[in-house]
């Protein structure tokens, strides 16, 4: 859902410490969650990323981990 004006919160790359990787797409900071006015809608919307939180907690460089469905995976967690 597009929202304008919008912010984030983002945190310094645990990976890269900052310096830029392919988790942080080379700018050293990785987004944790959003927030902004809805356009569509009169409101707010905001949100936290749980699977981004747990990244970091974890050191998990990759993110579509979380989507694949595979069980072994996730059961870690």
């Amino acid at each position: 859902m597009p929202v304008e004006p919008s912010l984030e919160y983002d945190f310094n790359c645990v990976f890269c410490r900052g310096k830029g990787c392919k988790v942080c797409k080379q700018t050293g900071w990785v987004e944790i969650s959003g927030a902004g006015m809805v356009d569509i809608y009169t409101g707010y919307a905001f949100g936290m990323g749980v699977d981004r939180i747990a990244m970091l907690l974890y050191n998990i460089d990759d993110i579509r981990l979380f989507f694949e469905n595979d069980l072994r995976f996730l059961r870690q967690f």
